[in-house]
């Protein structure tokens, strides 16, 4: 006798609805770092007769789904590729989707009500990706939010009028707290409870940290990590290093680091110890030491592959602003023209010359270590350069000149 997928217990059929057809589970992993991960729901499972439809249905109806509607139909593609926020679905298939939890209208004023309108849907767990580029949008454009209005409603999909939980009404409206300074702002639907709409009132009254503070905070979580370092907890100093990025608005995911809010720091500081400086000139120097000092943990924790590859893409990318040269090669020849931006940017004073310098050299040392000889002689040659008084490094440089 075959197999009957009914005669399974109730539980189970529900445990296997829940496998095929939760967000979680229907979430493909991007094929690069740049694009966002995006969705595929297997619904064919809801066409296999009336009492699995009946079934399923529930499982699917688990899932918190949130809509997104604006009048600009290039937001969409503003939020999958600068965002990085996966997209459920688009278009025709948005405007009519209603099994949604949390829907979001965002026009501007001067706009007439519920003109042409574009649609996406997303998934609850996308949705700190959402605020958080929309906060990294505001203060790369400085008074973006002043220009536009946002209005929030709840609602649950599946029965009208029902209070949606505190637990899932926070979930769903607190990541708001990041969006801040908008022309006009309302939360309506479901019972909306005050305690959680005053929470999020609250968090959007709080100021954004000003650049100096950013940049003050940035580089006490900097030293917290170099002594951490000192004391040989290689683990704490490198979430020390990665918060301290984070301070100045720059995200580390694994091997990527992305950079946001370029505009926020476009100003003079006027405060702190580095008044009079510029914000986006303390905020490089900051970079470029703490890439020397996470090369000089793996360096520290033996990790060869990690160290070399922080270094190695730091260099390139160094690199690329004094040359057209788009390719990660470091291994030719040291007296060829691709190594003379070394000499142009160590002539010209490189603010943060001192920690490139480092950056080359321990890049070298964890090439060394994997077997890349040359690519290590001439990234010890080019330290040598930035580094005149070193005597280490000069003494590497002169041994590789006998040779």
């Amino acid at each position: 006798m075959g197999f009957r997928f009914l005669d399974l217990p109730p539980e189970i059929r529900d445990q296997i609805y829940h496998e095929v057809l939760s967000c979680s589970n229907a979430r493909i992993p991007p094929p690069n770092d740049d694009d966002p991960a995006s969705y595929k729901f297997d619904l064919s499972v809801l066409r296999t007769n009336k009492q699995v439809n009946h079934e399923a249905k529930k499982a699917f109806q688990d899932n918190i789904f949130i809509k997104i509607t604006t009048p600009w139909s290039e937001s969409i593609d503003h939020i999958s590729s600068e965002g990085r926020v996966p997209i459920i679905t688009t278009g025709c298939k948005a405007e009519s989707f209603l099994n949604f939890h949390l829907w979001l209208w965002i026009d501007a004023p001067g706009l007439p009500p519920r003109g042409v309108a574009y649609s996406m849907v997303i998934c609850l767990d996308d949705l700190p990706a959402f605020t958080r580029m929309w906060h990294f949008s505001n203060l790369n454009h400085h008074g973006l939010n002043e220009h536009l209005r946002l209005k929030l409603t709840l609602k649950d999909p599946h029965v009208p009028d029902r209070k949606i939980p505190k637990s899932l009404q926070t979930q769903l409206l607190l990541p708001f707290g990041l969006v801040k300074a908008l022309h006009a702002f309302s939360v309506q639907g479901a019972k909306v409870l005050p305690s959680v709409e005053e929470a999020l009132k609250q968090d959007q009254a709080i100021p954004d940290p000003t650049p100096e503070q950013c940049i003050e905070n940035a580089t006490v979580l900097k030293d917290a990590g170099n002594k951490s370092l000192q004391a040989g907890d290689y683990t704490t100093a490198l979430q020390h290093y990665t918060s301290s990025f984070a301070a100045i608005h720059i995200t580390v995911a694994g091997r990527k680091r992305y950079v946001h809010a370029d505009g926020y720091y476009m100003r003079e500081l006027t405060s702190g110890p580095l008044k009079g400086q510029r914000s986006d000139y303390a905020r490089l120097i900051l970079r470029v030491k703490l890439v020397a000092n996470i090369i000089q943990t793996y360096l520290k924790m033996r990790d060869w592959e990690e160290a070399r590859f922080w270094g190695r893409r730091s260099i390139v990318l160094f690199r690329s602003s004094f040359t057209s040269a788009d390719s990660e090669e470091l291994t030719g020849e040291w007296e060829g023209l691709q190594w003379d931006w070394v000499r142009e940017s160590a002539s010209m004073g490189f603010p943060a010359r001192w920690d490139m310098g480092k950056i080359l050299y321990r890049t070298a040392l964890a090439s060394r270590e994997m077997g890349f000889k040359r690519e290590a002689g001439n990234l010890i040659r080019a330290a040598a350069i930035y580094l005149p008084h070193d005597e280490i490094v000069q003494g590497e440089k002169k041994g590789l000149d006998e040779q």
